[in-house]
């Protein structure tokens, strides 16, 4: 389902008091932890950084706040997916000529 209500900020960004965006961090989360945390590259926070914001994310008694910590473990790609599912594919920008 593609949600594009989007009353204030970016068209593009996780809505981070929507109870639905961050159950879907939530579950991308819990999803890269469970295929397994492999070495960094360029697309992908260090593995001890994913465990440590995903301890930061769990100890916050603040749901907007655990659902920002870990959309910063998660890998652009995974990142890019939630977007995607969100808003759906972006236009690409047409320059004036």
């Amino acid at each position: 389902m593609i949600r594009q209500d989007v009353p204030q900020g970016s068209p593009r960004s996780p809505q981070w008091f929507d109870p639905e965006h961050q159950a879907d961090i939530l579950a991308a989360f819990d999803h890269h932890l469970a295929s397994g945390l492999h070495e960094r590259t360029p697309f992908c926070p260090r593995p001890e950084r994913v465990l440590e914001l995903g301890q930061l994310a769990a100890a916050s008694a603040l749901p907007a706040r655990a659902a920002l910590l870990r959309w910063g473990a998660l890998p652009a790609a995974v990142r890019s997916h939630l977007l995607t599912g969100w808003y759906g594919v972006r236009e690409p920008r047409r320059h004036a000529a």
